[in-house]
């Protein structure tokens, strides 16, 4: 059951990645006024989930920490978005498969199959491949980059998985991550008279069409983070990382899509004809890594 959970989770963490390189590469580059911009939507949705769930548990500071740590995360994918293209910073999840896959081992006892192990290291393989033939825009300053968003994502995604086996519900621990890192977001902005200044000239620059893609960007944020979840309650916190690594392709065709259509609004991705062979020849890796894993689940 998690294995379509995890895909439809990467189906819209892709699109989460889409619109925010967009929203980088058309409206603002700082990341503190992103993450302040969104948590307008993020903050009230949160507040009203209270209604509905019962949010007392003894592990809401370890979890606001998690949340906290992934909102230095969140900065530093920003950063990622406006220095190479959107589907190659997505690197970072496969380095946190990786980070993930050992905390598996380590801490929830996980185990794989030959089957399981040979599928999990085609899509690895394929993701890293696509990511990281990119020499000619790939800086040792962006790849340490990618592996700090990794770094900082890690405990989030570990404390999820732990408090979900303690038996939280889905709602708790999905409200508690969050909160903490969208009330940091809400403020970090207000910190500094400067950046107080560069959001509130953001608010009376940009018009309805930032509001739209910031808004689709929490609407898809969500509901990734909702699939996501139910998918690391269900499943091997190393294999549905690891599966969830799909989104890199997705970010390709997602791209590929508003090029084609949008392309005032597309997102920073490199799409000439040997990159989208380069990309095809990943898409093979990952697939059969796929088929691996779905007849072994």
């Amino acid at each position: 059951m998690w294995f379509p959970l995890i895909l439809a989770s990467a189906f819209c963490w892709a699109w989460v990645s889409v619109l925010d390189s967009s929203l980088v590469r058309q409206y603002e580059k700082h990341p503190l006024i992103l993450l302040w911009s969104q948590s307008f939507f993020t903050l009230p949705v949160l507040f009203f989930m209270l209604f509905f769930i019962d949010a007392r548990t003894s592990w809401w500071p370890l979890l606001a920490l998690g949340g906290i740590l992934a909102y230095i995360g969140d900065n530093i994918f920003f950063l990622i978005l406006d220095r190479i293209d959107a589907s190659v910073s997505n690197a970072s999840w496969s380095i946190l498969a990786i980070f993930l896959s050992l905390a598996g081992f380590l801490f929830f006892g996980e185990s794989w199959t030959v089957t399981q192990f040979l599928g999990a290291m085609l899509i690895l393989g394929g993701a890293f491949f696509i990511s990281f033939w990119h020499r000619h825009i790939l800086s040792f300053r962006a790849l340490g980059l990618l592996v700090g968003l990794a770094f900082f994502y890690m405990p989030y995604y570990i404390l999820k998985k732990a408090a979900l086996l303690h038996g939280l519900s889905v709602g708790t621990v999905f409200f508690w991550l969050l909160i903490g890192r969208e009330l940091l977001a809400f403020s970090g902005a207000f910190v500094v008279p400067r950046l107080r200044n560069r959001a509130f000239a953001l608010v009376k620059r940009v018009g309805f069409k930032f509001y739209l893609g910031a808004g689709l960007v929490i609407l898809t944020f969500f509901l990734g983070e909702y699939f996501g979840t139910l998918a690391y309650k269900l499943g091997p916190v190393s294999l549905v990382a690891i599966v969830g690594n799909t989104q890199l392709f997705m970010v390709i065709l997602f791209a590929w899509a508003c090029q084609r259509f949008v392309p005032a609004y597309a997102p920073k991705e490199l799409l000439d004809t040997h990159t989208v062979r380069i990309k095809l020849a990943s898409f093979i890796l990952v697939f059969a890594g796929l088929a691996l894993l779905s007849v072994s689940t």
